[in-house]
């Protein structure tokens, strides 16, 4: 009796290896891999993946455009083309309003208060929710420290010099720029140099100056500025089809979210080690390297309170989950406020 129990657990268990074995996941990345940071993130959780063996599942990773353009990810996830997309889910903001909240807001957290609102503050729930809709699964995959500002191909002194130019900009920071008076569109990266080169844009914003290197626009485009108001903080994230999340083991699924959550510590610390040498080159190549006059900051800022209101007026998912980040943002403050130095 003995001997037939044991045959049976081990029947079960080969049983359940097998299954493992027969997992899968075909990712569509928003960036190639040879991009800095933001390729080198996806390239992180493959490794890591790789790295913890025994969770049967197997990984295919196509670069950008690939499968799908960048911008229809989300589309192809949910409608269950591919099994999943590593973005940033501002992309989606014209599908799913909301997802901007998860990105990156203007004037919103660093890297840290960002997390552990989403982890810890009850952030992440609210995302699954909303995406539940679609039929996808979120989940939080990397995080970047702030942001340039963009790149213009003329001098920028007063809001007055915004008015009527031709801006990509990814968000909601796009949202505030139009307030300002101007023209915004949205490219993925690999349409975004040539736009400025033959003058269809007059600036853009993409990511972080080590990552901008990357894209050639300090070629065209001179006046680099700074700080990243727009996206103090963004959050990349693996969103995955619900029909093959629910494919995967609860145990493989642990060892998913596990990879993601160190490819998120990776893309923080790889973003703040990486910037200060690519800033030292763009000087090096005749880059004025800007910051914002003061007065320009505060026309943003009002602006981008006007754009939140409205946003979380128009749509409840905006704002129910924009009132759970001011809510925490505003009880973690008060600790926080006392806690720093002010060096």
């Amino acid at each position: 009796m003995l001997r037939s129990a044991l045959a049976a657990v081990l029947i079960l268990l080969g049983a359940a290896a097998a299954d493992a074995q027969s997992a899968r996941l075909k990712i569509q990345s928003a960036y190639s891999r040879s991009m800095p940071v933001l390729g080198e993130i996806i390239g992180n959780f493959e490794s890591r993946m790789k790295a913890m063996e025994g969770h049967g599942i197997r990984l295919r990773i196509y670069d950008a455009d690939k499968l799908v353009p960048t911008l229809q990810i989300l589309d192809a996830v949910s409608a269950g083309k591919i099994d999943a997309g590593f973005a940033f889910p501002a992309y989606w903001m014209g599908k799913i309003p909301a997802a901007t909240v998860f990105a990156a807001l203007p004037f919103g957290p660093d890297a840290p208060e960002f997390l552990a609102w989403l982890h810890d503050g009850g952030g992440l729930p609210i995302w699954e929710e909303i995406y539940a809709k679609l039929d996808v699964v979120p989940i939080p995959c990397g995080v970047i420290p702030p942001e340039a500002s963009g790149w213009f191909r003329k001098e920028i002194a007063t809001s007055e010099d915004l008015k009527g130019l031709k801006v990509r900009y990814a968000g909601l920071g796009g949202k505030v720029l139009e307030k300002v008076g101007a023209s915004i569109t949205m490219l993925a990266a690999g349409d975004i140099f040539l736009s400025l080169e033959r003058g269809v844009l007059d600036a853009t914003e993409y990511s972080m100056p080590a990552v901008d290197k990357n894209l050639g626009f300090y070629k065209v485009a001179p006046h680099y500025y700074f700080p990243g108001w727009h996206q103090p903080s963004s959050i990349l994230e693996l969103v995955v089809n619900a029909e093959s999340w629910a494919k995967l083991s609860p145990a493989q699924q642990a060892t998913v979210r596990t990879a993601c959550d160190a490819s998120t510590l990776y893309g923080l610390t790889r973003g703040l080690a990486v910037q200060g040498e690519a800033l030292a080159f763009f000087e090096e190549q005749g880059v004025t390297i800007h910051r914002w006059p003061e007065e320009l900051m505060a026309t943003f800022r009002k602006a981008a309170d006007e754009v939140m209101s409205e946003a979380a007026a128009s749509d409840p998912d905006f704002a129910r989950a924009w009132n759970s980040l001011q809510a925490f943002r505003e009880e973690h403050g008060r600790w926080s406020g006392i806690a720093y130095t002010d060096e």
